[in-house]
């Protein structure tokens, strides 16, 4: 976008908080009137029910958090048919959440993320499950199972989370268990276009009290399985498919006043494999790299969806588990927190790395990570004063090898034939992170709020890279590299807030952020290892206006944003050996990022009601020099795309068979880059303006509820990443077609 255009945009965006200032204070009078008798949910008299979230570490309404937030509900997100966190960024201005597969989530939000799913790496947005902190990206891309609610924070989140995040983060809050005696059955079952694929799903949950008002518990335990919408022969797999099995559990005692929560959740996933569909970029692109002489280069397929390759049983199998404790004590007007969890994540993979029928290149990746965490949060609060003080501690060991085993089709491995030619690169990671945070919330005359935060974060890692080779000396020898780095930030953040009435109200914000350094992916050498990214920062400056208009059927929120990002660690695809491409990690940019989002609901009368959202993102590199003759510099980063829309028209009435709501949905983003260099060293890595609709129908009669859904309705053929070895053919990955299901569950 030009400076021109980029000036128009923000001057439209001033001009519309304007207006609906204007608009604002103009109403006033009016709603002074209706205030009164405003409805406090959707159902009594047709107006827009309070939302309450815990985003500040208390519970208060959406329309009251000074900063870009969003909350959608676990049952919503339900009755859509959507069951796994990256559907999120369906409902979400400017959020980018796709993965490769269940250990690759690539998750951006106001374009700030990373592409990196190593242990030597931190996730630039945080995934928090009832306040517990995922550190690994292989546990980020989740089922959505006994959901309350999903609150999605955008910018640097560190005054009031344990974990600090640079880019925002995404807190899941579970339901606690029931005062009654509540349960439920369900049933789903599916299929795509893509001829054999089906999908199927089972769960079942109990809630309700064990020993009187003072101990409740609760059960949920869920089986999903999938055929897949991408078959693949020869190697007898299917992009898509799944076979996981889950369940949680949790304990609530009422010890006097004060409160503990016992949490327990394990997942055993099987698939989807990563499965790549070659692009020769229209012939120019060596596929798939230097081959021995007599082996043949296959042709790039002609349907992405229907592809062959040699290796069997590829897949990744991943088991992630964990617990947690959560105590509340109240005493007075304080009140202690203590948060107490450990994690797990067990992961195998195994890839055709190639994506061809040729005996090249095969990937194998294991994983085996813990994780404990312990965080104290002490509240005060008084009618003008809320302070929060905290104290986080976590530790991850992490041991990961990536393995590449090069078949006889490839030129390197006939080059040391009969010796097998196979890379081992190891990876030892000890981490550790604390922080003293907190924030201080004060009113000094009424309707006036001043937030003043900080974050003080010592992080430390040590790694051991251990790289080894069946033919040590070609290419690369066996060697052992230790490594050890520590990295401290403060971090401050301030808001002022003004509540013009009880439904409006309007702020601005400054917010610091930080990530800590990164390691190399892969270490080709001791040279390489030795080379460590330095930590990113931000800072980010937002204004914003949250509403309630028109004797509240409209809830309007809107924000405008800038962010200086400086050191990104990017990701670079290096060419080490004639053919051999390896992935370096270095600080390459730094960039600037403006832009707004708006929000809401709507509710015309008792049937008819429009979510909404939009996001505008004009996020470039301000410098960023690849090297002496390429100059990315004023390019759009990767993932951010200008745009991004979401519509729900949603209709809910009374009929003779009984209660009928339907959703139709539509999201929108525009098109994206998938690297830096914008389509000028590596082609095609972009995928165009992509539009999806999604529609559910649901019938609930007495404790029985009917429901069909359909994701994709106009089938949109799109890559959801793309993988570059530059002079070879990409790698894409391609995403789900048009998918249709039907539900039935049994409630009490």
């Amino acid at each position: 976008m030009s400076t021109s255009e980029s000036k128009n945009v923000f001057r439209l965006a001033g001009w519309l908080t304007s207006c609906a200032v204007a608009a604002l204070f103009a109403a006033q009078p009016a709603w002074a009137q209706t205030q009164a008798e405003a409805p406090s949910t959707e159902s009594d008299q047709g107006g827009i029910a309070e939302i309450v979230v815990t985003a500040r570490k208390q519970s208060e309404s959406l329309q009251d958090v000074p900063m870009s937030i969003s909350a959608i509900s676990g049952e919503n997100l339900e009755s859509a048919g959507y069951s796994e966190l990256n559907d999120v960024a369906r409902l979400s201005g400017n959020v980018f959440f796709e993965a490769a597969d269940r250990s690759k989530p690539q998750i951006y939000i106001r374009g700030v993320g990373t592409r990196s799913y190593d242990a030597g790496s931190d996730s630039s947005v945080g995934i928090f499950v009832d306040g517990v902190y995922l550190g690994r990206f292989g546990a980020m891309d989740m089922d959505l199972m006994e959901v309350e609610r999903v609150e999605l924070l955008r910018g640097p989140q560190g005054s009031l989370y344990g974990r600090n995040t640079i880019g925002g983060a995404i807190s899941v809050v579970t339901r606690d268990p029931s005062s009654t005696l509540t349960g439920k059955l369900s049933g789903e079952l599916g299929t795509s276009d893509i001829g054999g694929d089906m999908l199927y799903s089972l769960g079942a949950s109990v809630s309700g009290p064990l020993a009187g008002e003072n101990v409740r518990g609760s059960l949920s335990v869920a089986r999903r399985y999938r055929k897949g919408y991408q078959p693949v022969s020869i190697a007898k797999i299917r992009g898509g498919s799944e076979d996981a099995w889950s369940g949680r559990g949790k304990l609530m005692f009422n010890l006097g006043d004060a409160t503990l929560r016992l949490s327990a959740d394990y997942s055993h996933i099987d698939g989807p494999p990563l499965v790549l569909a070659p692009n020769q970029l229209g012939g120019a692109a060596d596929n798939p790299g230097p081959v021995t002489p007599g082996f043949v280069t296959p042709a790039e397929p002609a349907d992405p969806y229907h592809l062959s390759m040699d290796t069997l049983g590829q897949g990744i199998v991943k088991k992630t588990y964990g617990g947690s404790a959560q105590l509340n004590v109240p005493f007075g007007a304080f009140e202690l927190t203590s948060i107490t969890a450990l994690r797990k994540l067990k992961l195998n993979e195994l890839d055709d790395l190639d994506g061809t029928t040729l005996p090249f290149q095969v990937y194998l990746a294991d994983e085996d990570g813990k994780q404990f965490s312990q965080e104290l949060r002490v509240n005060y609060k008084t009618d003008t004063l809320n302070v929060l003080l905290g104290a986080y501690y976590s530790k991850e060991d992490v041991t990961r090898t990536e393995t590449i085993n090069f078949g006889p089709a490839s030129l390197l491995s006939a080059l040391v034939s009969p010796a097998p030619l196979a890379w081992d690169f190891g990876l030892n990671l000890e981490s550790k992170s604390s922080a003293l945070f907190g924030q201080i919330q004060w009113e000094p005359v009424e309707k006036l709020s001043l937030t003043l935060g900080g974050r003080y974060s010592w992080d430390r890692k040590n790694v051991v890279f251990d790289t080894r080779s069946t033919v040590p000396g070609f290419i690369i020898s066996n060697f052992t590299t230790p490594i050890s780095r520590k990295w401290n930030s403060f971090d401050p953040s301030a808001s002022l807030s003004y509540k013009f009435n009880d439904d409006v109200m309007g702020y601005v914000s400054y917010t610091s952020g930080f990530k800590s350094g990164a390691f190399q992916f892969i270490a080709v050498s001791p040279v390489v290892a030795q080379q460590v990214a330095n930590p990113e920062s931000v800072d980010s400056y937002e204004a914003g206006l949250r509403t309630t208009l028109l004797d509240r059927h409209l809830r309007l929120n809107a924000a405008v944003f800038s962010m200086n990002y400086r050191d990104l660690q990017q990701l670079r695809v290096i060419q080490f050996a004639p053919g051999v491409t390896a992935i370096l990690t270095a600080n390459a940019a730094n960039s600037r990022i403006k832009g707004f989002e708006m929000e809401g609901r709507a509710v015309f009368n008792s049937n008819w009601s429009l979510d909404f959202s939009y996001g505008y993102l004009d996020a470039q590199f301000k410098n960023y020099v690849f090297n002496p003759t390429l100059d990315f510099s004023g390019n759009r980063m990767q993932r951010a795309p200008k745009s991004t829309l979401s519509l729900g028209l949603n209709f809910e009435t009374e009929t003779g068979l009984g209660d009928l709501s339907t959703r139709l949905g539509y999201a929108y983003r525009s098109s994206v880059f998938f690297e830096a260099d914008n389509n000028v060293v590596d082609p095609q890595s972009s995928e165009g303006a992509l539009g999806l609709w999604d529609a559910s129908i649901n019938l609930k009669n007495g404790n029985w509820t009917f429901g069909i859904w359909g994701r994709n309705l106009s089938d949109e053929r799109y890559r959801r990443q793309v993988l570059n070895s530059t002079g070879n053919a990409q790698r894409g990955i391609w995403a789900e077609p048009r998918t249709f299901g039907a539900r039935v569950s049994y409630g009490f």
